[in-house]
């Protein structure tokens, strides 16, 4: 086995296992061409004549995570993804809520026999589409306000267990959140082309183990990701493991991606920006327990829209979290240290059992080999794999655009202590 020259030219293991993760654990391209597909389907079906919405659907698009490139495979027990969608609707600003929710039902839902009818279930702000393949569309409906910024205008929450005196209109803007979101997460270059192909080969393996098929292709861009929004993804999938199994709410996820965006672009690694994205939460909810408040987080681009409205319910609901946080950063510190079989029990732990075992199998594929070839070493004293930069991951000392990029650092062989 080489010696290492030069340790600063060698990168580490959390990050190559965080990436593999990540990867798995993301809304595939495949998938994402699926769900474009239909959410335009949707909207010309709810447009079509005779709907209760014919003619008063100018536009139907993206909302949310599927708006910014976070969406994930919700969580360990039914591992489906969430597609969000905004359909704005040419009525009157004055329309009721619940009469804007129920048209918009009966509109998705159709006659008896029609292709959503059994399909279709009106929640408190949305109608959600369930399809039998693992992934739901979920339609707010949304009415623009004249004389406000692009986008913005009302959405609606009622409630059909409550009494119509608890209906409100929202004034919201995602769209501009979105916007907003990534421009305050620039993707780095050299990172977001390595993670958009191991994206793809990920795809591949999944449609032909899915369908024997090739995948579906989707614009390069949609997996071009800044670390940023890879950590949000890892961190919406440890969030969605942790209350798996409990009863009430969860922090929102545009919650998260507006304090992810507060404090993204300082970090060279994934695995540095994942912990320091976790501290810096945890830093935010602790100085809000302390002052007995919850905390309050609201579109930077509609101060009216409020990302916290509807949870932290009670400051017990935030101590939990906190606990979790707390739980995570001491995980994420020993992840950087620990050993192989470690880290894979860590992992499981904060991400589930089949990305995370994926992950490390693919890990020993990718550069087993190459620790002999002198492209990546294993450090036996600390348990962990050394790999050299690329795009993946890199140091605190080398910016990540001058990382050189090491030949066959994607071939196999095997790493020990797995």
């Amino acid at each position: 086995m080489s010696s290492v020259q030069n340790p600063a030219q060698y990168f580490d293991f959390p990050s190559l296992l965080l990436v593999e993760i990540a990867v798995r654990v993301q809304l595939p391209p495949g998938r994402h061409a699926v769900a474009e597909e239909r959410y335009h389907v949707l909207s010309d079906w709810i447009d079509r004549h005779g709907s209760p919405l014919e003619g008063l659907v100018p536009r139907m698009y993206a909302q949310g995570s599927m708006a910014i490139g976070a969406t994930i495979a919700s969580c360990r027990q039914n591992d489906e993804f969430d597609i969000d969608a905004l359909a704005e609707l040419a009525l009157s600003p004055d329309t009721p809520p619940r009469a804007v929710l129920d048209m918009l039902y009966e509109a998705v839902r159709g006659e008896p026999g029609s292709r959503y009818y059994g399909m279709t279930e009106r929640c408190s702000r949305c109608v959600q589409v369930q399809y039998r393949d693992d992934m739901h569309v979920d339609i707010t409906p949304t009415i623009l306000l004249p004389f406000r910024p692009e986008r913005e205008g009302f959405i609606f929450h009622a409630n059909t267990d409550k009494p119509v005196t608890e209906d409100r209109r929202i004034i919201a803007n995602p769209h501009g959140f979105a916007e907003w979101f990534k421009a305050a997460t620039p993707a780095d270059a050299t990172f977001a082309i390595e993670f958009e192909q191991l994206s793809r080969e990920q795809d591949f393996i999944v449609a032909r183990e899915a369908l024997d098929a090739e995948p579906v292709p989707v614009p390069t861009e949609a997996y071009k990701k800044s670390r940023a929004l890879i950590a949000l993804q890892l961190l919406k999938r440890w969030r969605n493991i942790r209350y798996d199994s409990r009863a009430g709410r969860m922090p929102p996820s545009v919650l998260l991606a507006k304090l992810v965006a507060d404090n993204a672009n300082r970090t060279s690694s994934l695995y540095q920006e994942l912990l320091h994205q976790a501290k810096q939460i945890m830093v935010f909810f602790e100085a809000a327990q302390l002052s007995g408040r919850h905390v309050y987080v609201e579109n930077p681009v509609c101060q009216s829209d409020a990302f916290s409205d509807r949870w932290p319910e009670n400051l017990q609901a935030q101590r939990v979290f906190i606990d979790d946080l707390r739980d995570l950063v001491a995980k994420l510190e020993k992840l950087s240290t620990c050993s192989a079989s470690q880290a894979k029990g860590i992992c499981v732990d904060l991400f589930g059992e089949i990305p995370t075992l994926d992950a490390l199998n693919k890990v020993n594929d990718r550069y087993g080999r190459t620790i002999s070839g002198g492209n990546a070493y294993h450090d036996h004293k600390r348990g962990s794999v050394q790999a050299r930069a690329s795009g993946i991951i890199a140091t605190t000392s080398a910016a990540l655009s001058a990382a050189p990029t090491p030949a066959h650092r994607f071939y196999g062989g095997d790493i020990k202590d797995m």
